[in-house]
Order: structure tokens, then C-alpha cells, then sequence
């Protein structure tokens, strides 16, 4: 017979395994957004517990395990070989209730819907998490050989849509064909193919590629013709530092020797002032006097010295 404590303890399981039902089914899926071969964090909050179990799976049509965690440690001996190496948990916060799955290298497979299974102190709790996966635009090119156009991207997901414009806008009918290739990743490179008319030689045409992430334009001329400039600027500014470079290497020889000259032309000049200032002066007279001695006239000169000869005898 069963005891009303035991069936007071059944009561309580029940009830709050139909509340965790109901609040799950009420709450709905968490949608989580991810980047093809980047980080993604798909997030789940359990109990705080010293032991919990951790159980993540993806529910596809065959439901495959993820990642598991127990005993303090990850369990990954059964996880699907296509998360192998990719998933982890953030470790040192289990405990404190943080069941977050972390994803890396996101693949276009990885889309789709998650459970997030724990059980912490008799008490298991669900909570389910649906992801999506892009792979946005990054790059639109244009390519034009005569009257046609052709524009491509690469690696995109999911599936974009590409269109043609003109600039300024126009009735003209724009005849283009446009394909779409899948890649091994799942990813899509699409090309499209416009002939111009020549009844509208004026016109612009511009390529847009369009996902439901983002899109990107490319205008006619712009991705070749931007490139080919920036490697005409490039080739210039590198000639320019060589030229530059190549005519300051004599500048300081060149400039030792113009010192040299102007300290040699200066000297000479020097030496030229004193002789001609030697030139004009008057002759000596010779008188001696009766005793002999040198007269005043021997000693100086016949006339008052000038202020140039005043500086030239100072020197």
C-alpha cells in the first residue's frame, strides 16, 4: 500500500513537471541568430546545483546528441560527429545555473531546433532554442567585356536575390540572365549575365545582391575601375618616395662643398683687401739724422691712415 507520504511526493513531481510543461509551451522557442564559421552561443538557464545534468540535442528528423555534461565535467563520447571539437560549456558558472552552449565554426547544418535538458536535485527542466544560420553578402562584383555586364557573390546564405538597376531610373527592358550554384559548404554563388542596349548608351547599371541579413550594391565600373586607381595611386606615391629618396643622397656632399668654397672665397677675399690696402700706401722717406737714428719720416707713413687701413692694422 502506498504510504501519503509517497503520495503527497508524486503529487508535488506532477505538479511541477506540468508546470515546466506549460510555462515551456507558453514561453515558445528562443531564436538564436548565428554567422556561418563564426562563434555562437545558444543560451540556457537551469537551477543552481552542486551536480546538475546538462543534455543538449538537436531535434531534426533523426534527433542526434550535442554536447552533454555530468559529474562536473563534459561527455562527449556520444556526441554526433558533426559537433565533434565544437561545442563547449562555460564550466566554472554550471553550477551557478549558466547551461549556455557555446558553438564554433557554425556550419549551414547547424540550423534548426535545440533542447536544452537538465536535471538538478530531482527536478528536470526543458527549455528549447530554434537556430538560423547566415551567411551574409560580402563582396558584389562587376565585370564588363563590351556590351555586357556580368555580376557575381559568392558564399552566401540562404539562397539571394539579385537585381539590376539603372541610374537615372528608366522604363529601358534590362535583358539579363541570372544562376545560382550550391557549394559543398550549402552556400550559394550566384552570377548574372546583362546585355546593354544601345538604344540607352547614358545609362548607369547597378547590381544588387540581396539576403534576408543584408545586401550590397555594386555600381557599373566600380569594383575593377576603383581598384585599377587605388593601384595607379599606389604605383605613383612609390615612385615619388623613390625620386625623393634617390635625390637626397648627395645633398650632404653637395653641401660640404659649397661650405668649403664660400670658406675659400671668403679667405681670398681677405687676402685681396690687405694687398691692395698695402698697394696705396705712400713710399717711405729714408732720412736718417746726423746721428744716424731713423727719422719720423721712416717711421710713419706721409699721410693720416684711413679707416680701412685703421681695420686692416687692427686685423
Amino acid at each position: 500500500m502506498v504510504s501519503n507520504r509517497t503520495m503527497t511526493e508524486l503529487r508535488r513531481l506532477t505538479f511541477w513537471g506540468l508546470v515546466t510543461f506549460f510555462w515551456t509551451l507558453s514561453r515558445g522557442d528562443t531564436e538564436v541568430s548565428c554567422v556561418f564559421s563564426e562563434i555562437c552561443i545558444l543560451n540556457c538557464s537551469i537551477q543552481p546545483d552542486s551536480n546538475p545534468v546538462i543534455n543538449w540535442t538537436h531535434l531534426a528528423a533523426e534527433s542526434y546528441l550535442v554536447h552533454s555534461f555530468s559529474d562536473g565535467k563534459d561527455k562527449v563520447e556520444h556526441q554526433n560527429q558533426n559537433f565533434r571539437g565544437r561545442t563547449s560549456l562555460f564550466g566554472d558558472q554550471v553550477h551557478s545555473g549558466n547551461a549556455s552552449l557555446l558553438l564554433t565554426a557554425v556550419k549551414v547544418q547547424d540550423q534548426g531546433r535545440y533542447e536544452c535538458k537538465s536535471r538538478t536535485a530531482g527536478r528536470t527542466a526543458l527549455s528549447f532554442i530554434t537556430v538560423t544560420v547566415d551567411a551574409p553578402v560580402k563582396r558584389v562584383t562587376l565585370q564588363q567585356a563590351g556590351n555586357r555586364i556580368t555580376c557575381s557573390s559568392d558564399g552566401i546564405y540562404p539562397e539571394p536575390n539579385l537585381t539590376w538597376t539603372t541610374v537615372p531610373p528608366s522604363n529601358v527592358l534590362l535583358r539579363s540572365s541570372t544562376t545560382v550554384q550550391r557549394t559543398n559548404q550549402q552556400l550559394y554563388n550566384i552570377s548574372s549575365s546583362l546585355l546593354l542596349p544601345d538604344s540607352h548608351p547614358n545609362l548607369t547599371y547597378s547590381c544588387t545582391v540581396r539576403t534576408r541579413r543584408n545586401s550590397s550594391t555594386a555600381p557599373q565600373g566600380s569594383p575593377e575601375k576603383t581598384e585599377k586607381t587605388h593601384t595607379s595611386r599606389g604605383i605613383a606615391i612609390v615612385a615619388g618616395v623613390i625620386l625623393v629618396a634617390v635625390l637626397m643622397i648627395p645633398l650632404p656632399f653637395l653641401s660640404e662643398k659649397f661650405k668649403k668654397f664660400w670658406e675659400s672665397r671668403g679667405q681670398n677675399q681677405r687676402e685681396i683687401s690687405i694687398t691692395e690696402v698695402l698697394a696705396e700706401r705712400e713710399p717711405i722717406t729714408s732720412q736718417r739724422g746726423d746721428n744716424g737714428d731713423v727719422s719720423l719720416g721712416e717711421m710713419l707713413p706721409l699721410h693720416p691712415p684711413t679707416n680701412q687701413d685703421q681695420s686692416v692694422i687692427s686685423t
